[in-house]
């Protein structure tokens, strides 16, 4: 079940003009930025020698203990279209494995079955809803 909503995600062409326009015009605040390569994002997004630079963002008056709301992606490999498929936007689960069987029979496409992350705080899998639109489902796990 759905225990709330988690952020959408914008891909982006140009990092550092959407940094400057996210950022530094609207007025949004960067948490984090990181950089997604390796085996976990391949098999999580089914997608061969992925590099993936990502900033979280959050609003001012959001708390920092909370997850941030908004997401720029930036592929750097594969090139990415801002048109593609991978915006998306992300829900926090409270049993992720218990919400993917469900899920499937109910006849939820996948990506890939839950997966933990490299960082071991989170669980997460990719969905698509009937118009294929991408949906990142993440479980906090207790550390």
């Amino acid at each position: 079940m759905i225990k709330s909503f988690r952020h959408a995600c914008v891909v982006v062409k140009n990092l550092d003009k959407s940094l400057k326009f996210y950022r530094d015009i609207l007025g949004l605040k960067v948490s984090k930025i990181l950089t997604a390569e390796g085996k976990y994002p391949q098999t999580v997004l089914n997608i061969k020698g992925i590099k993936l630079t990502y900033v979280k963002m959050r609003t001012k008056g959001q708390p920092k203990n909370s997850p941030s709301v908004f997401e720029l992606h930036y592929w750097k490999k594969p090139k990415i279209s801002a048109k593609a498929r991978y915006n998306h936007i992300s829900f926090t689960i409270q049993d992720l494995d218990r919400e993917y069987k469900r899920l499937s029979k109910l006849g939820v496409r996948f990506i890939s079955p839950p997966m933990q992350a490299p960082c071991g705080y989170t669980q997460i899998c990719f969905g698509y809803d009937p118009d294929n639109n991408l949906i990142e489902f993440v479980e906090d796990l207790k550390k």
